[in-house]
């Protein structure tokens, strides 16, 4: 899987033969680049007003999210790369989705985890949807860069609301559990 994203990353187009490498490698990637996003300063550190998810609970949070988005994202491009013939449904999607995420991926979620800010990382995460369009075209001769770029993008809507709607559970989660204090002045209505 290594040498297949490494030449992803690289923009080189492989077949859908060089992404039959076994599951396990991909559940590993993704599950890194969770780990790595759950590391993020952004998410642990808060501030004295609101403070950051411990540790404990990030990193998990981050794992369930970067799944839930990818397997979002898979399914969106399933569906996206049959549409006018493009794709007959043979190949390994899940493995060149995974492989065209780990490098990018895996260096974006690396440096935010070591505290880079978010803007200085930006380029690299807008890079991943390149490599991943160009590993869907490479892969897809009937799907075009611009088509792939589009698939990725459609994906991320339903990928974004998904994702959202796990950070919502999970801020009531935390507040059910005291971990995030009530909000500033919520005891001055005389209610308390």
């Amino acid at each position: 899987m290594i040498n297949s994203a490494l030449s992803l990353f690289l923009l080189r187009e492989l077949p859908f033969d060089r992404f039959a490498f076994p599951r396990w490698q991909s559940v590993l990637a993704i599950t890194l680049i969770g780990m790595l996003t759950g590391l993020d300063p952004g998410l642990t550190g808060g501030t004295p007003e609101t403070p950051g998810m411990p540790p404990w609970l990030a990193i998990p949070f981050m794992v369930l999210s970067v799944w839930t988005a990818f397997l979002v994202i898979v399914a969106v491009l399933k569906w996206w790369m049959k549409r006018g013939g493009r794709w007959d449904g043979q190949g390994d999607l899940f493995n060149l989705v995974a492989a065209s995420w780990l490098v990018a991926d895996t260096l974006g979620a690396g440096l935010t985890a070591l505290g880079v800010p978010y803007l200085l990382t930006l380029p690299l995460w807008l890079y991943s949807v390149w490599v991943g369009a160009n590993a869907l075209s490479g892969a897809i001769p009937k799907a075009g860069l611009g088509y792939s770029i589009g698939g990725i993008v459609v994906g991320l809507i339903p990928a974004m609301l998904a994702t959202g709607v796990l950070f919502a559970v999970l801020g009531i989660v935390m507040a059910m559990l005291g971990v995030v204090p009530p909000p500033s002045g919520a005891g001055s209505l005389g209610m308390g």
